[in-house]
């Protein structure tokens, strides 16, 4: 075990993608059997991953409350909300409507569409839908897709004027795409109500603002076991905000779930030890 620093104890939440083959309530026990603090909960079809269907399954959704209950975590999110050219928006309102019934506070939204009227017109709808819920939409960029760069989704969310509307940030998306703390700095804190926390390795001559939208998935690796700059980065963002873990296992790690989820967790936790350890002593 490691030492804790209680110095700003962020909320640490599991996100369905590091444990993409997990069904539901084994993915949710997994969570509390590691320490999480939230969960993210995947409760619409997204094109990369596996899809267990939650809503409308009634015996489901059940057990599943009665295991959030008495794990004591909570839900940070739920997702992925994809924006595509031939989106059907009425679609995704009963995974909102069972996410506020759990408790989620951001619905995970992507933006997959070239066409930047059409997108910005069904993230406004989407934002007016997840507001009737009490969410906020979350928009997450990345350099596969369209949406590829921070600039592109502040410029979205400028021109919506949406107040539920925010951004998720991913650093290994934002690093790959061109991006650095400095950007990140003077930037309303409002929009960055929550982050993803994982490491990385770019490609041979990334950032390559010339691929973006085509590039390849990203490579993630534990915090701290990458390249990139996540103390810089974290220094730019609100202090102690929530933290959603994305880390898929490698393929040659073959652990289990809950071996996995125990992993990241203890991998993150003693990354952010470390990180406000080093703040503390350089006062």
């Amino acid at each position: 075990m490691y030492d804790r620093v209680p110095v700003i104890r962020n909320l640490v939440a599991l996100s369905p993608p590091t444990l993409p083959d997990t069904p539901p309530i084994e993915y949710v026990e997994a969570a509390a059997a590691a320490g999480y603090d939230a969960v993210g909960l995947r409760l619409a079809r997204s094109p990369l991953f596996p899809y267990y269907p939650v809503v409308g399954n009634a015996p489901l959704i059940r057990e599943l409350k009665v295991v959030l209950a008495s794990s004591g975590l909570s839900v940070l999110d739920i997702l992925s909300f994809y924006l595509q050219p031939a989106t059907d928006l009425d679609s995704f309102a009963p995974a909102l409507a069972l996410g506020a019934e759990l408790g989620a506070r951001y619905a995970l939204v992507a933006g997959d569409d070239p066409d930047w009227a059409r997108l910005r017109d069904h993230m406004g709808r989407f934002c007016d839908m997840a507001a009737r819920f009490g969410i906020a939409a979350a928009l997450e960029f990345a350099v596969i897709r369209p949406l590829a760069t921070l600039s592109q989704a502040l410029r979205l969310l400028s021109e919506l004027g949406r107040k539920n509307a925010v951004v998720c940030l991913d650093p290994l998306n934002f690093v790959r795409g061109g991006g650095s703390a400095a950007l990140l700095r003077g930037l309303e804190p409002r929009l960055f109500p929550y982050a993803q926390i994982s490491d990385g390795v770019l490609e041979p001559g990334e950032p390559d603002l010339t691929k973006l939208g085509r590039m390849s998935p990203n490579q993630r690796r534990m915090p701290g076991d990458g390249t990139l700059p996540l103390r810089h980065i974290l220094d730019a963002l609100p202090a102690g905000l929530p933290l959603s873990v994305e880390i898929p296992m490698p393929q040659t790690a073959q652990l289990s779930a809950r071996e996995w989820a125990r992993a990241t967790a203890d991998s993150t936790r003693r990354f952010l030890d470390g990180y406000y350890r080093a703040k503390q002593e350089a006062r």
